[in-house]
């Protein structure tokens, strides 16, 4: 018999080939279920020796160098394999070579040692292979052998000749400079990941040993960074998860098989929040889901080393509901005690899952009224005034995984008298009607009474009503009636109703625009109110007053206000009031008043003290000189003080003798008479105004009297010789 000849890689692919072939077999048939399968498979590769594989490192670890460097290659066995005395067999591109160590020594290397190297222990599978690449040149940059993957450290060495000295060495990646050093020939990265990827080149000073002159060298590759796993997805064994059912969701990644034995932890987030933290498990299970449960779910995938990091995409998850939210529904809708009440837990169940088993339960005021049971009703065949109060019911299934409380419904039992009031809210200012009404039972009831906050308020041998024609808020309170049965003492009292009433309007306030206001400015004067929402189209008229005294009747405007002279109405001018501007005369303490149209409601706010700054003082008339002479230069001048805050107002003047005008309005506050004469004595008077002549004032009257140069010459004669008689007598009785 002739056996065919095959390389130790050919050995075992024909082994595995072999073992594929048998389970394929098992495949196809029917008896044989996948859980035989695997078992069958690691009996058959156990046999082989497939589970137990040797490694080939180098030491140093680089898989490229240079003739006449020296490497030691070493055949190891995972650690968890116990030791027992071990044969080695070592190979180099398939062929068997001389050397049975764990250890193969390669010294001062040469392009014959080129090549892919693997390794066998006893019966063990063949290594891969590992490649030991040769180069005959003077610079080299060296990686390690084996693939790397995001996550992995990365060393990468510019190694020259051993015949040489380096100097200088400069690392590229992408043809960009990325490290220049000397005498470190070496670059590292802690961490790499897929952008490490690139094309990287080195380059060395080099020189031979006792010359000046050097060299730059260099050598360069291309890395390519293998992804460890791929980037994580959230998958769900379901697309229709409805509350209750089991939910798993699973964070599927795929690790590299050269890296199968590599740790992975996952994490899951729902709407950004931990709903389960790191695991080797790359599932999240949910027992039993709830609506709460529905949200975008990501998750997390991380090596042990936390190395590498991934997050995935977010997927939304939806939890169905199982069945609607339960409500109280009673039959029926007014219940007179006496009455059989029906009260129901509704709720609507998923069509999908319709054949779902519910139980029911019901409360009153917190407290059971009967227990969970498959009936959605609760029947009370003669209901009783106790029997009012807060309803609510239960639902939930066979199983006890999903269960739902209603919100609260009040069931009132009414007695057989009732006090019936508008189902509308009241407002001040509206007709208000009660009717104490009783149960056709109650045939022969008479003399109807009314209370109002315990205190009888009418009392009626026919007349069953009780109206107010104009309510107030003061008439807010609790109300009731009763009403007596014929031939008996006996009173039939109804429930207590609290009667409300609500506030149509807010009380006016008096609001002014500006805060600030100087006379000539336009002044408003709003009446600020807050009707209620539910009678928004109420129409109000409003009023206002000054120191107790219209100055604006009703009006549906809200707003006074003074302008140029008029009353100005909302959006329309008015006549009716005119005030030229505001002035020192509008200041005053306001009010307004608000009513309804009908007049039912009327309120007067309180008083606000609006003051009228003055916009400029009221002007003196000063004259210089103070004694003026015919002839002299006199100077008239009309002296007001502009509010500070209006400084840039332009003014104009104008003055008067005797109510004459001698100069017409003009900017300069100074009227000048180069030599005056006796005539332009007189009563000066002096007016200042606004450009736009909203604010002007009169000066008082000033005399300035022009005195007569003839008569002062002479009296001025008459003193000086007096004096100068003086000083002559005084000299000679001095000298005597």
């Amino acid at each position: 018999m002739t056996f065919p000849m095959y390389k130790p890689q050919e050995v075992r692919r024909v082994r595995t080939s072999a073992l594929l072939t048998e389970a394929q077999s098992l495949l196809d048939t029917s008896t044989m279920s996948t859980f035989i399968i695997i078992i069958f498979l690691s009996l058959m590769m156990g046999k082989s020796g497939g589970s137990i594989r040797p490694v080939v490192t180098f030491t140093p670890n680089w898989g490229n160098i240079l003739q006449g460097d020296d490497v030691t290659l070493t055949c190891e066995l995972p650690s968890s394999v116990p030791w027992k005395p071990q044969t080695y067999q070592w190979y180099k591109d398939g062929e068997t070579i001389h050397g049975d160590k764990q250890i193969l020594r390669i010294d001062s290397s040469a392009e014959r040692d080129r090549g892919d190297y693997q390794c066998r222990i006893n019966t063990s599978d063949i290594s891969d292979p590992v490649n030991l690449n040769v180069t005959d040149r003077h610079v080299l940059l060296q990686r390690r052998p084996s693939a790397i993957y995001e996550g992995d450290p990365l060393t990468l060495r510019c190694h020259h000749n051993k015949d040489f000295i380096g100097f200088q060495t400069r690392f590229y990646k992408n043809n960009e400079e990325i490290k220049s050093e000397f005498p470190d020939s070496e670059f590292r990265i802690q961490k790499v990941d897929l952008n490490t990827s690139g094309h990287y080149k080195c380059s060395k000073e080099i020189t031979s040993p006792g010359r000046s002159e050097y060299h730059e060298l260099s050598d360069e590759f291309s890395l390519s960074v293998k992804e460890l796993f791929s980037p994580p997805k959230i998958k769900i064994t379901s697309d229709w998860v409805i509350e209750g059912d089991e939910m798993m969701v699973r964070c599927d990644t795929r690790l590299d098989p050269l890296r199968g034995g590599t740790e992975l932890h996952f994490a899951f987030y729902r709407d950004g929040r931990t709903v389960r933290g790191y695991n080797v498990s790359d599932t999240y299970r949910v027992q039993s889901s709830q609506l709460e449960d529905s949200g975008n779910y990501t998750c997390e995938v991380k090596t042990v080393s936390d190395t590498v990091r991934k997050m995935s995409d977010g997927l939304y998850i939806q939890i169905y509901k199982l069945f609607s939210p339960p409500e109280i529904k009673v039959t029926p809708s007014r219940v007179i005690e006496g009455d059989e009440m029906t009260v129901r837990c509704d709720t609507r169940l998923d069509p999908l899952r319709g054949g779902t088993e519910l139980h029911f339960a019901f409360y009153r005021d917190g407290r059971t009224v009967r227990g969970y049971n498959v009936s959605d009703t609760y029947r009370v065949r003669s209901s009783q005034l106790e029997d009012s109060g807060n309803y609510t019911c239960e639902v939930r299934t066979a199983s006890d995984t999903v269960r739902k409380m209603s919100d609260g419904f009040y069931i009132q039992i009414y007695g057989r008298v009732i006090l019936q009031r508008p189902p509308s809210a009241i407002y001040e200012g509206d007709s208000l009607t009660l009717r104490c009404h009783h149960h056709r039972r109650l045939y022969n009831a008479k003399n109807t009474k009314f209370y109002k906050d315990d205190q009888e308020i009418k009392s009626s041998e026919t007349d069953s009503t009780f109206h107010i024609p104009n309510i107030t808020m003061s008439q807010s309170g609790l109300y009731k009636c009763t009403k007596q049965i014929q031939r008996s003492r006996v009173q039939e009292h109804s429930d207590v109703s609290f009667i409300s009433v609500k506030e149509i309007f807010s009380p006016p306030e008096i609001k002014v625009t500006p805060s600030r206001i100087i006379e000539g400015d336009e002044m408003t004067v709003r009446c600020d109110t807050r009707l209620d929402p539910l009678r928004g189209g109420t129409e109000l008229h409003f009023a206002f007053y000054r120191d107790g005294r219209t100055v604006r009747g009703y009006n549906v405007s809200d707003t006074y206000r003074v302008r140029d002279g008029r009353t100005v109405r909302g959006y329309n001018v008015s006549d009716t009031y005119r005030v030229r501007s505001s002035q020192l005369e509008d200041s005053g303490n306001y009010t307004c008043e608000v009513r309804t149209v009908s007049d039912t409601v009327r309120k007067m706010s309180d008083g606000l003290y609006i003051q009228i700054h003055e916009l400029f003082s009221p002007p003196e008339i000063k004259v210089t000189p103070s004694r003026v002479i015919e002839g002299d230069e006199m100077t008239v001048r009309c002296d007001t003080r502009l509010d500070p805050l209006r400084g840039g107002t332009e003014l104009q003047f104008a003055f008067y003798r005797d109510g004459r005008t001698v100069r017409g309005y003009n900017v300069s506050d100074t009227y000048r008479v180069r030599s005056s004469q006796l005539e332009d004595s007189g009563k000066y008077t002096c007016e200042v105004r606004t450009r736009s002549d909203t604010v002007w004032k009169m000066s008082d009257g000033f005399y300035i009297q022009i005195h007569d140069y003839t008569v002062q010459n002479i009296i001025r004669l008459v003193i000086s010789g007096f004096v100068l008689s003086a000083a002559v007598c005084f000299i000679y009785f001095h000298n005597k």
